[in-house]
């Protein structure tokens, strides 16, 4: 050990790394910030795009929506569905309810159409499995706003280049079953 050096100067090299693992955390959330902000303007349009969108109502006449979280990420899900119920009121002339649900809830909506699924967080593999598969079951537009989700599997999500642009899964949309708006597929990043 230096016999100069002194306790601050052996603790400021850990400082400064604990700085910059803060700093790289907290541009993280941002950017998760961002997207869901970006996500949520381009939601409802992509739901809206649904050619059979009168087929998802329910037998209230609404069209229902879902914010996926999981278990311990249930205040950012609540952030994204009131930001939603507050920029939503009719897809088309349809009324909508936003419904917040974790994954082990999903079966709760087993009996009734799901028009959208908008995802609130990043999941990890198994658990986006699980919920595609659920949005291929329930023949509803599952949205991501999260980079790779689209490439991974998930229906619809954004596109960021120097224009934010639609997404989508071609594969996904075909064991769906949806028929999409021609001008969503036209100026949509399309995935196999």
């Amino acid at each position: 050990m230096n016999r100069h050096a002194t306790p601050f100067s052996l603790f400021l090299p850990m400082l400064i790394l604990l700085i910059g693992l803060v700093t790289v955390g907290k541009a993280a959330e941002n950017e998760v910030r961002y997207l869901v902000q970006l996500g949520i303007k381009m939601f409802p349009a992509l739901v809206g795009g649904n050619l059979d969108i009168a087929s998802q109502q329910n037998d209230a006449g609404t069209l229902l929506l879902l914010v996926v979280y999981q278990e311990e990420n249930r205040p950012a899900a609540e952030q994204v569905t009131k930001r939603l119920q507050g920029s939503i009121r009719l897809i088309h002339q349809y009324p909508v309810e936003i419904t917040m649900t974790d994954l082990a809830g999903l079966n709760r909506f087993d009996n009734q159409p799901v028009a959208g699924i908008f995802l609130a967080e990043p999941l990890d593999p198994s658990a986006r499995t699980t919920l595609r598969q659920f949005g291929i079951k329930k023949k509803s537009l599952l949205f991501s706003p999260f980079t790779g989700d689209v490439q991974d599997g998930i229906l619809a999500g954004l596109h960021i280049t120097t224009q934010v642009k639609p997404s989508l899964n071609l594969t996904t949309l075909r064991e769906t079953g949806l028929r999409m708006n021609p001008l969503f597929l036209k100026v949509a990043i399309r995935y196999e």
